[in-house]
């Protein structure tokens, strides 16, 4: 259980980390999309290697297909109804004027619906055996550091304090540890086929968050780079899973 904790820490401590790091210090936003690049790698390889594998596993292909295709739907939908109402404005350049109700509260909600399917994720893989776990954290890790990174400077046009933008993020970590932790506690012992609905759902909504925000942002910011970087984080994590 020390385990379960340290790595929930570890994973939600990369949000505060990062916002705390983007208020003291400017970071060039092509270093930034750059840990983005490798991090979407890493989850690339943890997705496939580790989170569709045990759903196969634990449900076979119905399992699978069932929680692989509502995972990717809820993001898809959820991301749309955030951003038409102001939640993601914080990650465009431009406020447009049809998003007035930006405000902290759906930002938070951006960035839970970002970060919750990755926490059950890295519950869940806690209690299978081998280094998937580790895998996880890893992808985790790098995945939440430069998002709180690469919204200070949107959050700040935005006209949100230091003070503010570190709570928000604060709020999302402890989100983030809740996840993991619940997950590991009440996921454990139901029935496999249910396990690999959620495994795979999990798996779905994650690529479905890579392809429509992540991997964007990233090349947005540091163009051709963005692929080779994409594909070392994919092959050292593929090295470390095995």
């Amino acid at each position: 259980m020390n385990q379960v904790f340290i790595y929930a820490f570890i994973a939600s401590f990369a949000l505060i980390l990062g916002a705390i790091l983007g208020v003291c210090f400017k970071f060039r936003q092509k270093v930034i999309a750059s840990f983005m690049a490798f991090g979407s790698g890493v989850l690339i390889c943890a997705l496939t290697f580790g989170l569709m594998e045990e759903a196969f596993n634990h449900g076979g292909f119905d399992a699978v297909i069932i929680g692989f295709l509502s995972g990717g739907l809820m993001f898809i939908i959820g991301n749309y109804v955030l951003y038409y109402f102001g939640g993601r404005t914080h990650k465009t350049k431009q406020t447009h004027k049809t998003h007035k109700n930006t405000n902290g509260k759906l930002i938070i909600l951006g960035s839970v619906l970002d970060g919750i399917p990755e926490s059950i994720a890295l519950g869940v893989a806690l209690f299978n055996t081998g280094t998937s776990g580790l895998l996880m954290l890893v992808a985790i890790f790098l995945s939440n550091f430069p998002e709180s990174i690469s919204s200070i400077t949107g959050l700040k046009r935005e006209e949100f304090s230091n003070i503010k933008i570190i709570t928000l993020w604060l709020i999302v970590a402890i989100i983030s540890f809740l996840s993991v932790v619940l997950s590991y506690l009440f996921l454990n012992n139901i029935d496999p086929n249910i396990m690999g609905i959620i495994e795979s759902f999990a798996a779905g909504a994650i690529l479905a968050m890579l392809a429509d925000s992540m991997m964007p942002e990233a090349y947005e910011e540091g163009g051709f780079r963005i692929g080779i970087l994409t594909i070392l984080g994919f092959l050292i994590a593929f090295i470390i899973s095995r």
